[in-house]
């Protein structure tokens, strides 16, 4: 008879797993270039209004959005929030900028809504190695509040992992 195979990461109480990909946009990075509105180089308010109200906001569901505008154009102060308002009940986050940029901006946002109390004077695994395009201020930041509270902080797997920091 063949013993079970026991995840004894999992059934140690005193070692959380900290992992980031766990907070990753469920529906990815989207970008609404705001270019295309322009006509001719100039950005006009009906056409801007028309475009708006003829988006699908629900495309952007549980998405991160980076509003953005892809070409060296003058984009008027209005359209940002013009667009932000359109997706703000659908979009899980928005920011302006480029993707990577506005990853950073919803990982610092999200990072700082935490309660780190959770990980007080315990050991934390701050896990690495995954399948998401993690930007490395997320973990900057993770590492930032776990060392505030943990007791002992490591980086990478369960099996091989590097200590960051002991009390």
């Amino acid at each position: 008879m063949q013993e079970e195979i026991r995840n004894r990461v999992a059934e140690n109480d005193s070692l959380l797993v900290f992992d980031l990909e766990d907070y990753f946009p469920p529906a990815g990075i989207q970008t609404l270039d705001m270019a295309q509105l322009a006509e001719g180089g100039i950005f006009r308010e009906t056409t801007a209004r028309e475009f708006f109200n003829a988006l699908d906001a629900e495309a952007y569901a549980d998405a991160v959005v980076a509003i953005l505008c892809s070409e060296d154009l003058l984009v008027p102060q209005w359209m940002w929030p013009m667009a932000a308002s359109k997706l703000a009940s659908s979009a899980l986050y928005l920011g302006a900028g480029n993707k990577q940029a506005v990853l950073e901006q919803y990982y610092a946002q999200r990072m700082s809504q935490l309660d780190w109390t959770t990980f007080a004077n315990k050991k934390v695994l701050l896990k690495g190695c995954g399948s998401y395009p993690v930007p490395n201020s997320a973990y900057v930041q993770a590492a930032m509040h776990l060392r505030l509270s943990a007791q002992k902080l490591m980086y990478g797997e369960a099996c091989s992992n590097v200590p960051i920091y002991r009390s």
